[in-house]
């Protein structure tokens, strides 16, 4: 029996599945719990890995077109676009892992899956990690800040002591690089096109602290040829070439008056009171009131004003103040033969429209000038328009105030010396800033104050100031806002000179959003800016220049002449100076030596310099790739890893 009922069980399977099933079923279960949190992981590393490549590529071009860039910003901005928060990406710049020695730009992106099935297992893990990591090269290496474009000469050169700083961008040589013992440059790259490498016998090619170096033979090419900006500014140049001196007035007619003691006689229309040397004259209405050349007495004051709200007067003559003072009210002023102050006197004019022939007396040596201030103080009120057939002179120690606020208009010609400005020693000259519609800023000839050690020159901001002659200085000058075209070359201290107290501000030269253009048509034939378009010499080391960094000439400091080899050089004078923008130069060399620093940069400012030839001695250099300047010297990107 009992044989019977075991052969019964023993041929039964129902129990044996029972069995079977409870062992196996939960690990099936679990087996398919991880199979399933592992392709949903490797579903978050694909996306992770999409968003590490556009992170990336994203962030290594905006570095491209600006050293600047974020490349965090940029990284977390993509990722923001796709679902991540900031804190699951990071981005640096790195040494590219394709070994060929250009920088890329590494995103890395962290995020964590929530784990389900498996934690019902016995799973203590909540999250499953997943990493991403993407790398995007700068090819062709980093914009260059520092440029020399010609394959024969000197190339980049550095010597007594300088030390250069190019953190986020190349020094570049279509020639050689020569970095002699006590010298040094600190840079992401440096690129040569000479047979050899850089001479640095003591091994001053050095990277950026935490950053990485590529020595390249590679050549660089012009990163502004064919730029329209460059085309449109220099061409500029052959319109001023030929400006020339506007005309006179034409007057007929006129009463002479002499103002001394006693009563004189007017011209209709106008009356005075005298009294103990004091000539009060009214004119009634808006005239015209016609006089003829007007002269003064020591000790006189003379005040003339008009009733009406547009007044015009004509002095058919000149104006020759000798006397204390003279004061003329608001209005349309036509003046044939100029206006002369003598020592001492005080004359001023309220704001109006001045139409100023050329004079005949003598000024500055020489005739033809039509405002020539040797008094203590002559001033123009603002707004005020100025067409003069001649130039202006204001002789040392004294102040000249031509216009005020922000819509003055100036077309000067040029005396027989031709200048169109010229002052002298110690003088004080402010011309008002001509930013109104129409608006001019012109100069038929020299704007010199070469012999003007210790004067103060304020200029107008203005869209343009064109200037058919040289601009020189041993002043202090300070520069309004706008682009300069200057027909021949821009010197500051040829002879000596330097910095002065101006406002109580020690000033060598001051211009910020200003664009130099300069011609070179003529340059000085000795001194220290002997054959140079741009000069700065001895002296001057309150130094500011700051290209605009908007607009059409933005991050554009001076252009030079595009051919010839009338170049830059700061000479001494480069002591504390702050540049910023690009110095071009592609067929001059440029020189600074001397300096202690050159650029103080703040997180718009760049310093540029692209010559046929650099040379930099006697001091440290600050260097900057300018946004927007350097497309053909920046790198391509490309995703390598």
């Amino acid at each position: 029996m009992f044989n019977r009922i075991l052969g019964v069980l023993m041929r039964r399977r129902e129990g044996s599945v029972s069995i079977i099933s409870a062992v196996t079923l939960p690990l099936l279960i679990a087996m398919t719990g991880l199979v399933a949190e592992y392709g949903n992981g490797l579903m978050h590393k694909v996306e992770d890995q999409r968003v590490a490549d556009a992170a990336a590529f994203a962030a290594a071009t905006a570095y491209n077109a600006n050293s600047s860039a974020s490349l965090t910003s940029v990284a977390a901005a993509v990722a923001g676009m796709n679902g991540l928060t900031a804190a699951d990406v990071s981005a640096s710049l790195v040494t590219s892992p394709s070994g060929d020695g250009n920088q890329a730009v590494k995103v890395a992106v962290a995020t964590q899956v929530p784990l389900m099935l498996s934690r019902i297992l016995g799973n203590s893990a909540s999250e499953l990690n997943v990493a991403a990591t993407s790398y995007a090269e700068l090819k062709g290496g980093a914009p260059g800040c520092i440029i020399a474009l010609s394959s024969s000469g000197t190339g980049v050169t550095l010597s007594g002591g300088t030390s250069v700083s190019a953190d986020a961008c190349a020094v570049a040589s279509d020639y050689s690089v020569t970095v002699p013992c006590g010298t040094s440059i600190t840079s992401i790259a440096v690129d040569y096109d000479s047979a050899g490498a850089p001479s640095e016998p003591c091994s001053g090619i050095q990277p950026p602290s935490g950053g990485s170096l590529a020595i390249r033979h590679a050549a660089t090419a012009d990163p502004l040829a064919g730029s329209s900006v460059v085309a449109t500014a220099t061409a500029r140049l052959s319109s001023v070439a030929g400006l020339g001196s506007p005309s006179g007035p034409s007057l007929g007619g006129g009463t002479s008056v002499d103002f001394g003691y006693g009563a004189v006689s007017l011209p209709g229309g106008c009356s005075e009171t005298y009294a103990s040397g004091t000539h009060t004259v009214t004119c009634t209405g808006d005239g015209p009131f016609d006089f003829g050349a007007i002269t003064t007495g020591g000790g006189i004051t003379v005040r003339i004003s008009a009733t009406g709200s547009a007044p015009v007067f004509n002095i058919n003559g000149s104006i020759q103040m000798t006397g204390t003072s003279m004061t003329w009210g608001p209005g349309t002023y036509n003046i044939s033969g100029g206006i002369l102050t003598g020592g001492g006197t005080t004359t001023s004019f309220g704001a109006g429209a001045f139409h100023i022939g050329a004079g005949s007396f003598s000024c500055n040596g020489s005739k033809g000038y039509s405002i020539c201030n040797t008094g203590t103080r002559l001033s123009f009120g603002g707004p005020s328009s100025f067409v003069t057939q001649g130039g202006i002179y204001n002789s040392g120690g004294e102040t000249l105030t031509l216009g005020a606020g922000s819509t003055n208009s100036f077309d000067i010609g040029k005396a027989s010396d031709g200048n169109s400005y010229v002052g002298g020693g110690g003088a004080d000259t402010s011309f008002g800033d001509a930013t109104g519609s129409g608006d001019l800023f012109q100069m038929a000839g020299n704007l010199d104050v070469s012999s003007g050690g210790g004067s103060c020159l304020t200029l107008s901001a203005a869209a343009q100031h064109d200037i058919n002659g040289f601009f020189s200085s041993a002043g202090g000058t300070v520069m309004g806002a706008g682009v300069y075209t200057i027909s021949d070359y821009f010197a500051l201290g040829p002879n000596g000179g330097g910095d002065v107290s101006c406002n109580g501000a020690s000033v060598g030269l001051t211009g910020t959003n200003v664009t130099l253009v300069i011609g070179a048509a003529t340059t000085l034939s000795s001194g220290t800016c002997a054959g140079e378009a741009f000069c700065m010499g001895a002296g001057y080391s309150n130094v500011t220049l700051l290209a605009p960094t908007t607009g059409a000439t933005a991050n554009l400091a001076v252009i030079g002449p595009q051919s010839g080899d009338d170049g830059a050089t700061l000479a001494e004078g480069a002591s504390g100076a702050d540049f910023s923008g690009a110095f071009y130069f592609p067929t001059e060399a440029i020189s600074m030596s001397g300096g202690s620093s050159l650029g103080s940069f703040g997180s718009s400012q760049c310093l540029m310099l692209i010559g046929s030839q650099v040379t930099l001695t006697g001091g440290a250099a600050l260097a900057s790739s300018c946004s927007g300047i350097g497309a053909a010297a920046t790198s391509t990107v490309v995703l390598v890893q």
